[in-house]
Parts: structure tokens; C-alpha cells; sequence
């Protein structure tokens, strides 16, 4: 017996329906994050309190001037800092880590100075599955090199890959042969001033002294009467207030202009600290990968915005977090604002590739950054005290040229210190 015809059109109709239905569930996932308005969020870690204020408030302000100047959105979405300050303590960094991650539901995480806090919080990073831009100078080799994780990225430099050819150059062009190291008793400090004094004896010169400060030191007298008075050069690390406060007792001691001091990272030398330091500071060497006097029209953009923001010129944790940002943004845009598809956010974000403030920047095999080097002088121009750029490294890595597996097998520079002055 044959259906009557007047059936045949409700079953089609019905049959559309069902085909439409399962093709939309298919899509639903996707189609669901895609065209999500909710914002993203992301956390951004400073030890706002602590030695290393100064240096905080550069992540912070470097954050929001990158937000404000795209109008708080990114990819169609409206963005969201939640700034934490860790007070410069490794579990007060993870505490505020896990609250970001769970209470706050943070896309990613930006900023940490501290090398032991950034390495504190690895592991929960991995686990979360949460991407983490070191925009600070957390310089720790094992964050990067040891179990690395596909969430770690780092916008700033490693503990190798700024004192390195400030060691060459000091041996070279300063014509130094021995130093005294001295850095703040932390894991970053030490392992800055270690990347110095390996360098510094590979170019042919002598490390005759290793001395150690503890962090939040007011007093470096008794460290500062421990130097010996027959070495070329005074290499230091000792960042922050401690490096404020030690450059001018330094002074005190009239040891200036009699034993030249370089900076192997930008510790005294940062431009959020000069002001502080001031005068006591002027004819130090530096070595770093950003200066807010670098002539291109990018950064003369970001140090214009900068300065009508806030009234003072980006140090290099302004710069970097500025540039981690720019980076997450170029990943964002590339993957339709769809960051809870991790695996191609984070494809996309490896694969940044940017004319930042600095320069050209990306990021190596192990999500570290290839950027330009600076050696720097202190002077005073006009009736402002700055660092001028004496010479340019351009594109370097933190193994130094050398193959990833070659140095990976060197010893960890923290591991060296104590060999030297023997």
C-alpha cells in the first residue's frame, strides 16, 4: 500500500531537520569557544613590595599600556589583567599562581622576577596546562632546559645570554684580565655573574674572587671591604634597592673611577633605578637587551605612549612584558581569539615572530627568546643620566651559538659557583 503523497513533504522537512541537527552538534564545540564573548584573562605576577618594587611596577605598567593601546581587546574579545603582587617570596608566587589559575580562571600568566619562583611554579603550570611568559628576569637555565615544559615562554633573557658578551667585551675592548664577581645570594644573581666569569675566562682573562650579598642587604660595607683592590673589574649583579644601595656605599668607599664596575644584567643599571642610584652610577658598563633609547620608530612609539602614561621611560621588565603581550596577541589573532584551544594557541605562540620596541624577536626551540644584546655606558647627557649603546650583538641565543644538545651537556651555571678565585 503506498503512503499518501501529501506525507512527503513533512518527511523531508523532518529529514533536513535531523541532517542540520547532527551537523550543528558537530560543529558545537568549535563553534561554541570561537564565538565566545567572555573575556580573556590574564594574571600578571610582581613582587610590587619587596627589593624589587621598582622593577614590579615595569611589569605592571608594561601590561596595561599593551592593553590600553589596543582598546582592552585582542581578537574580538575583551581582555582582563589580574595583576598579584608575590612580594618577592617563591611561595607567595605559587599561592597567587594557584589563585589566579583556579579562583580567577586566567587564560595565561605573565611577569616573575625571581628565579625561584618561577621555577616554584613550573610544575603547576604544566599541570594546568596554563601558558606561563617569564616577562621578568627570572634567568633560571632549568626552567627552560631541564624537562621543558610546552607552557613556558620566556620574553626577557636567560642567565647565558646577556653577561656573555659583556665578559667578551670587558676582556676585549675594556681590556681587563682579572675581576672580582659579586652578586645578591639568589638563584638568578648567581647564575648571571657565573655566566660573566665563564665567558670572561673562556675570552682568556681570570676570575680571582666570587663574593655573595644576601638579598635586602642595607649594609655592604663588610662586603664591599672584602674586594680586592688589585683586580681590573668589578662584576655585579646585585639588582634592585640592594643594587642602589651598594653602588653608592661603593662610591663611599672611593673606589670609584679606580676599579671600573659593569653590570652584567640590568641590575643597578635598569633605567626604572637610575634615578635612584644616580651620579654613583654614571661610567658603568651594561650589558642587556633593551634600552628605551634605541632609535626606530617602534620604539619610539612604545617610549612616547610610555612616557605620557606614566611619567618615566620603560626598563627592560616594561619592555618585555610589553613585547609577552604583543606575543599573545599575535597567537590569539592567528588561532580567531581562540585560546581555549591550547595546542594551536601554543603552536601559534612558538611561532611568534615580531618587530617589538627592542627589534626583531622570536622565540628558539625551547621558547626562549632571540633578541639583540646592548653593551651600554652610564653617561650623562644633557642633564640626564642614560644608558648610551657602545655596540650591538644582534640575534642573540641563550646557547650562545652553539648546538642546544652541545649546551645542554655544560655544567648549570649555578653549579659554578664557589670554582672560581681558587
Amino acid at each position: 500500500m503506498h503512503q499518501p503523497r501529501h506525507f512527503l513533504p513533512l518527511a523531508i522537512c523532518v529529514l533536513t531537520l535531523l541532517v542540520v541537527m547532527t551537523v550543528e552538534s558537530i560543529r558545537a564545540p568549535t563553534a561554541l569557544a570561537a564565538e565566545t564573548k567572555t573575556p580573556i584573562k590574564i594574571g600578571v605576577l610582581a613582587p610590587l613590595s619587596g627589593p624589587l618594587a621598582v622593577l614590579a611596577r615595569d611589569i605592571v605598567d608594561g601590561a596595561r599600556l599593551y592593553v590600553d593601546e589596543v582598546n582592552g581587546e585582542m581578537a574580538g574579545r575583551k581582555v582582563e589583567l589580574l595583576v598579584e603582587d608575590y612580594e618577592f617570596k617563591t611561595a607567595v608566587a605559587l599561592t597567587k599562581t594557584k589563585k589566579l589559575v583556579e579562583r580567577d580562571g586566567v587564560h595565561a600568566v605573565i611577569g616573575v622576577i625571581l628565579s625561584a619562583a618561577a621555577i616554584a611554579m613550573k610544575d603547576y603550570i604544566h599541570a594546568q596546562q596554563v601558558p606561563f611568559i617569564v616577562s621578568g628576569a627570572a634567568v633560571a637555565e632549568p626552567l627552560m632546559l631541564e624537562k621543558p615544559s610546552p607552557y613556558v615562554f620566556r620574553t626577557t633573557f636567560s642567565a647565558s645570554q646577556v653577561p656573555t658578551p659583556l665578559a667578551k667585551f670587558t676582556y676585549d675592548k675594556l681590556k681587563a684580565r682579572t675581576v672580582t664577581v659579586i652578586a645578591g645570594d639568589t638563584v638568578g644573581t648567581i647564575e648571571l655573574v657565573m655566566g660573566f666569569a665563564r665567558a670572561f675566562e673562556e675570552a682568556g682573562g681570570k676570575v680571582v674572587q666570587e663574593i655573595y650579598a644576601p638579598i635586602g642587604t642595607t649594609d655592604f660595607g663588610p662586603f664591599i671591604g672584602r674586594l680586592r683592590r688589585d683586580v681590573d673589574v668589578v662584576a655585579v649583579l646585585v639588582a634592585g634597592a640592594d643594587g642602589i644601595r651598594f653602588i653608592k656605599q661603593y662610591e663611599e668607599f672611593g673606589l670609584k673611577g679606580k676599579i671600573q664596575v659593569v653590570d652584567t644584567a640590568p641590575g643597578i643599571t635598569d633605567i626604572a633605578l637610575l634615578p635612584s642610584s644616580g651620579p654613583s652610577a654614571l661610567g658603568m658598563y651594561a650589558s642587556q637587551p633593551y634600552v628605551y633609547t634605541i632609535d626606530n620608530p617602534r620604539n619610539q612609539k612604545f617610549v612616547q605612549g610610555f612616557h605620557a602614561k606614566y611619567g618615566r621611560e620603560p626598563g627592560v621588565p616594561g619592555e618585555a612584558t610589553y613585547v609577552a603581550l604583543a606575543a599573545i596577541h599575535q597567537a590569539l589573532t592567528a588561532t580567531g581569539g581562540n585560546i581555549e584551544e591550547k595546542a594551536k594557541f601554543l603552536e601559534a605562540l612558538r611561532h611568534m615572530d615580531l618587530d617589538a620596541p627592542r627589534g626583531h624577536v622570536r622565540f628558539d626551540q625551547y621558547q626562549n627568546i632571540i633578541t639583540n644584546v646592548m653593551i651600554t655606558r652610564i653617561d650623562k647627557v644633557g642633564d640626564q643620566i642614560v644608558p648610551v649603546v657602545v655596540e650591538t650583538i644582534p640575534g642573540v641565543d641563550q646557547f650562545l651559538g652553539m648546538a642546544p644538545e652541545a649546551y645542554i651537556k655544560r655544567p648549570r651555571l649555578v653549579t659554578l659557583k664557589g670554582t672560581f678565585g681558587k
